[in-house]
């Protein structure tokens, strides 16, 4: 992938995480996106989001 590879979201993937604190929004964004790239993608869907809310539990995702 390429140095700035732009992230594409599911509908509810993103609404799941707007529901997140405002002020965690931004990072707990960075840090899903950073993993899907890791991993060779450059879309992220609800199952991604699922795996981060284990990680960050005390944050409303659903």
């Amino acid at each position: 992938m390429s140095e700035k590879t732009e992230i594409t979201w599911d509908p509810e993937a993103d609404r799941r995480i707007r529901r997140s604190p405002f002020l965690m929004r931004r990072f707990i964004r960075k840090r899903i996106e950073d993993r899907i790239i890791s991993r060779g993608r450059d879309h992220v869907t609800e199952a991604d989001v699922d795996e981060s809310a284990s990680m960050y539990r005390q944050y409303r995702f659903k």
